[in-house]
């Protein structure tokens, strides 16, 4: 019962943290107005999305072993989508378990089973009532094995750029159906060829 309580204050915790994350990109890229809070002209340590990206497509949502048995991590994978190279970065395991939900539906066509809007429903939705579109995402950087990624978002009158976990961007993505994309400098840097 103890570990119930502590799943369910847990994920309570994470939702609520990042509907503030999804509002406070919001409101630094001008897209809100949060009293007190003043849109960022640049932000610091961010990575313009270049326009030399190539489609990406998730491959797959590996969970790797320690050889004692124990989940060490899990790795999603990209793969170019036309062509044979992949990018391979370690999730959590609350997006693994969305991104592998939303992908299941797409490979079986069927629609979606949701007992309650998960969170990237609510981002979604966020986006919707504050008049915009989720276009795309794409993964822009990569840092010492640490991806970087944008959500690209569109209003009736201008283009947003919201910096995200690339976990976090995808599985938006995936439930949003919007494509996905990699900087191909990542592809060059990251990108791991072959099978």
């Amino acid at each position: 019962m103890a570990a119930g309580i502590v799943h369910r204050w847990f994920t309570s915790l994470l939702v609520v943290g990042m509907i503030a994350g999804v509002v406070y990109g919001l409101a630094t890229q001008g897209l809100i107005q949060v009293p007190g809070l003043t849109p960022a002209l640049d932000t610091f340590g961010s990575t313009p999305t270049s326009t030399n990206v190539r489609e990406m497509e998730v491959q797959d949502i590996r969970p790797m072993q320690s050889r004692s048995g124990e989940l060490e991590r899990i790795d999603l994978i990209l793969k170019e989508k036309g062509g044979n190279r992949r990018l391979v970065m370690t999730v959590g395991q609350s997006e693994a378990m969305a991104i592998f939900a939303d992908l299941t539906e797409l490979r079986s066509r069927a629609k979606p089973k949701v007992d309650s809007p998960t969170s990237y429903d609510l981002m979604r939705s966020l986006v919707q009532e504050l008049g915009g579109t989720v276009n795309r995402v794409v993964v822009n950087n990569v840092s010492n094995e640490t991806f970087y990624a944008k959500v690209i978002m569109s209003t009736e009158s201008r283009l947003v750029e919201v910096d995200s976990r690339p976990s976090d961007a995808i599985a938006l993505a995936l439930r949003a159906r919007v494509p996905i994309f990699a900087d191909a400098g990542v592809l060059d840097k990251a990108g791991v060829s072959g099978s």
